[in-house]
């Protein structure tokens, strides 16, 4: 694999589907990128499809950074007598938005091009009669009308996501399905490589971890915490941005966050105070934008739930900003992603780090 733009780079992150427990395709991609990088000994996929890279350093104290490669998606679940599919959430979303919507069902025979029946806007009396609440209650059409035939191209069990999605707007935001959280992946692989063609190393081993399953709440990062046993986690994952839609009522929810403006650290329950201030203090230094929101426990970040299941693990969370969030239609800013590589990157390279863990 040759040297990929940016824009390359997160394109082709986004185009390759991942639904929570199908993350074979997209751990072999950044495996293949990131070997560019690292020697085969320092990278791995495990049973789980977790894409583990491991920077040793020799010292005592290790620091995991993870990312998780899922996205959310669907499931078939029925193929009724008039052909009509229907499908389960893996991982939960928004189900308002299903109508008229492109899908690829994931076949053992290939991608099957898939949308989600509407009834002839000209017939529609009750706009709330259209409306899908569950996603069993979307039609899911592949033109075929005829279920034994339906069920010689695809199984009940396959997996479905949406048609993928990947559009530069204007000034380096782009849109797209999927940036939760391959965004995070973005960062972590630019992160990769930026400390191993630096002269300063951290002082601190380092893995990284492309983890599956998070939004299934099932996150097979669990068992390479047990197995490395760090001594920080750090999450790099989207967060709510509120520079959209109705501003001042999303501010109030979950605090100030705008695209083009760096990364949210996370500050207040479970986050590791002299972490968060080190990261601050790191951001400062070397004149990183960033952002600041508040943890009040409980906030859905994988790091804070490994620091609260094994006593001793400190946790943090580069939060990324991003609209619509588990949307075929989430927004984020390209500069938020790279400035947040190089204060990951800055941060493991902070000598000050390991007199704190």
């Amino acid at each position: 694999m040759g040297k990929l733009t940016n824009n390359e780079l997160l394109e082709n992150l986004l185009n390759i589907p991942s639904p929570s427990g199908y993350e074979k395709e997209i751990a072999e991609f950044i495996y293949a990128y990131l070997s560019q990088f690292v020697s085969e000994d320092m990278i791995e996929i495990d049973k789980h499809y977790n894409v583990i890279v491991t920077l040793d350093n020799g010292a005592d104290k290790t620091v995991m950074v993870d990312a998780h490669s899922d996205e959310i998606g669907f499931i078939i679940n029925n193929v009724d007598r008039w052909g009509s599919i229907s499908l389960q959430y893996i991982g939960g979303g928004d189900s308002t938005i299903l109508s008229a919507r492109h899908l690829n069902i994931l076949s053992s025979n290939g991608i099957i091009p898939a949308v989600v029946d509407r009834k002839h806007a000209h017939l529609v009396c009750d706009e709330d009669e259209e409306n899908i609440y569950s996603p069993e209650d979307a039609d899911v059409d592949i033109g075929l009308r005829d279920r034994d035939k339906i069920l010689k191209l695809l199984q009940i069990g396959d997996p479905v996501v949406y048609n993928p999605i990947f559009r530069e707007l204007t000034s380096k935001f782009y849109a797209g399905y999927g940036f939760d959280d391959k965004s995070g992946c973005f960062m972590l692989m630019k992160s990769i490589e930026q400390l191993v063609k630096s002269k300063t190393k951290p002082n601190v081993n380092v893995v990284y971890v492309f983890s599956t399953q998070e939004e299934t709440g099932s996150s097979k990062l669990f068992p390479v915490v047990h197995k490395v046993k760090p001594d920080l986690v750090i999450e790099a994952d989207v967060t709510f941005a509120t520079d959209y839609g109705h501003v001042d009522l999303l501010e109030k929810e979950v605090g100030r966050c705008e695209l083009g403006k760096g990364l949210s650290l996370y500050r207040g329950v479970d986050i590791d105070t002299k972490c968060f201030d080190l990261a601050v203090e790191t951001a400062k230094k070397k004149k990183i934008p960033y952002q600041v929101q508040a943890s009040c426990g409980n906030i859905g970040y994988t790091s804070l739930t490994v620091t609260n299941e094994n006593e001793g693990i400190k946790a943090l969370v580069f939060g990324i900003p991003l609209r619509s969030m588990h949307a075929p239609t989430e927004i984020i800013h390209l500069d938020d992603l790279i400035t947040g590589a190089k204060l990951l990157t800055s941060f493991l390279q902070n000598k000050k780090l390991k007199t704190i863990l």
